[in-house]
Order: structure tokens, then C-alpha cells, then sequence
């Protein structure tokens, strides 16, 4: 395919897509996608005549290094992507970015839905880190490669199959963990089966760190990379899912259900509850919702 950009070499793909107004208003969708070969006189930044369209400028924009090394510049931050890395960044900021000789990489540009929460909670999960390493990143290679290649046959994937794609990428980076914590991995699904074998006794975060192998506070921050809760609001919800099946299938009072699920106090187990469901346990009895 011949692109006119420089530095794009001829075995490169890229596709354009222009979402519904059901898409725009309901699903995820990508406005581009591609797999770019390179060579050293590949640059983009948004200057450029391209990054001003709105298909480009109104997105976001994730990148797989599969090959050689891109060095980017993204909000004012130097940053360099080497083979097994991603950058994700808004293309309504600043950003350039640059290939070194035979590189190849992925790439994609999307929105939809809550696709900017998504991005903004990725970032904050990754210390404001626009390139890191996921542990997933064979499977989003594989996702936008299985787009690209949709493309290539002819036999383009309907707009909700994009939507459930971009979907599945953006969940594996927020809750995928990075590739140099795969210990970690191990560590919270360890702690997980402690926290879900012991979910009914007085058990604290520090009773999970503990299993864990870790201290409370690096616990705390590693079990919400990996799961996207705190360890705490873990237990409270392991507890308030634990009660509203006690509710609805036993003739337990309310401050027998308290003390099965955990909690040292009907008054305790009451505020908990309303304060997650919205109501309180004996009108949840009533009428589950």
C-alpha cells in the first residue's frame, strides 16, 4: 500500500473508519487503524497537516512497538517505546513522535462511550506514564492486528465488534498489570483466595497484605493496579454481594446476616449497605433490586 508519508514504508497498511451516529453516540470505534513499517526518516507531530483533521486531533491514539524503537515527546515528556511497549496519549495534546531504522509497530486511533475515563484511569494506574509495558501486549497486538487484517480481506468488522475490541484492549490495560510484575500477579491472586476463604471473619487489609507477601501500603497500591479496587472496598463489596444472597434465600435477621458476612455490628452492616445498594438491607429483603 503506498502512504504518503515519509518514512512509511511499502508494506505498510492503514484504514479509515467513520463511525454511525449509533456508534458515536453508544459504542467504542476506531477513526484509523494501521501497521506501519519504518525507517529513520519517519516523524509525525501535531503540527502537522494530518494531526489538525479531526478524524486524528479529537482521539486517542495507542501505539505497539513491535520492532525497532519510536521516541516520543508527549505533553512536554521525552519518552522512548522499544519492542514489547505502548504508548497511549490524546491526540488533543501535544505530541510528536519519531521511528529508528527497520521499526514496526501497531497502531490505532479511537473513541467512544467513556473511552477518555478509561484513558484518564489507565494513566493514573500507570503514574501518569504515557509508555509502559503491559503484560497484555500480545493480546492487544493481536486485537488491532486482527482489525488491520479485517480490513486488508475486505471483510471489515462490524462496528460492534470494534466497540467489544477496543473494549477488551482498554480493560487489559487498566487491569492487565505490567510485564516486570508478573510476581505481583501472583501475590493478589493469592490474596484474593485469602480475602475470598476468610471474606465471613474480621479479616483487615493488613491480614491480606500479610498472605500477600507484601506491606499494607505497597499492597494497597499494587492490588488496585492489578484489579482496579482498593483491598478494602474488595472486602466491603465481597461482603455487601455475600449479604444480599443471605437476604434473598435465608429468614436471617438482619443482624444475623451482619455478623455472617463480616461486620461487628448491626449498625455498621446497615450503613454499609445503604451506602452501596442505596437501600437498606430489610427494604432490599423486600424488594431486591
Amino acid at each position: 500500500m503506498d502512504i504518503p508519508e515519509t518514512g512509511v514504508l511499502n508494506n505498510s497498511l492503514r484504514y479509515f473508519f467513520t463511525p454511525s451516529s449509533l456508534a458515536s453516540e453508544l459504542l467504542y470505534y476506531p477513526t484509523r487503524v494501521g501497521r506501519y513499517f519504518c525507517d529513520h526518516r519517519y516523524a509525525f507531530n501535531h503540527d502537522v497537516e494530518t494531526a489538525r483533521l479531526a478524524s486524528h486531533r479529537l482521539n486517542l491514539m495507542l501505539i505497539c512497538v513491535c520492532r525497532g524503537e519510536l521516541r516520543f515527546v508527549l505533553e512536554g515528556e521525552a519518552a522512548s517505546a522499544l519492542p514489547g511497549q505502548i504508548a497511549l496519549f490524546d491526540c488533543r495534546q501535544p505530541h510528536e513522535y519519531s521511528a529508528q531504522d527497520d521499526t514496526e509497530f501497531y497502531w490505532i486511533l479511537f473513541n467512544g462511550l467513556n473511552a477518555e475515563t478509561f484513558y484518564r484511569r489507565i494513566l493514573q494506574n500507570k503514574g501518569e506514564c504515557h509508555v509502559f509495558a503491559p503484560a497484555g501486549f500480545p493480546e492487544i497486538t493481536r486485537g488491532i492486528g486482527e482489525l488491520v487484517s479485517s480490513c486488508e480481506t475486505g471483510e471489515r468488522m462490524s462496528e460492534v465488534a470494534c466497540s467489544q475490541l477496543i473494549h477488551r484492549l482498554l480493560c487489559e490495560l487498566l487491569l492487565g498489570g505490567e510485564s516486570r510484575g508478573r510476581e505481583e500477579n501472583q501475590a493478589v491472586s493469592e490474596a484474593i483466595g485469602f480475602i475470598n476463604r476468610n471474606l465471613y471473619r474480621n479479616i483487615t487489609v493488613g491480614d491480606a497484605a500479610a498472605a500477600a507477601g507484601f506491606s499494607p501500603a505497597h499492597f494497597s497500591r499494587v492490588f488496585k493496579l492489578h484489579t482496579g479496587y482498593s483491598p478494602y472496598e474488595y472486602i466491603l463489596l465481597g461482603r455487601i454481594g455475600a449479604a444480599k444472597h443471605l437476604l434473598t434465600s435465608t429468614r436471617l435477621s438482619v443482624k444475623e446476616v451482619a455478623y455472617q458476612v463480616g461486620y461487628n455490628s448491626e449498625e455498621n452492616f446497615i450503613h454499609s449497605f445503604r451506602k452501596k445498594v442505596g437501600v437498606t438491607p430489610g427494604v432490599f429483603r423486600s424488594v431486591p433490586v
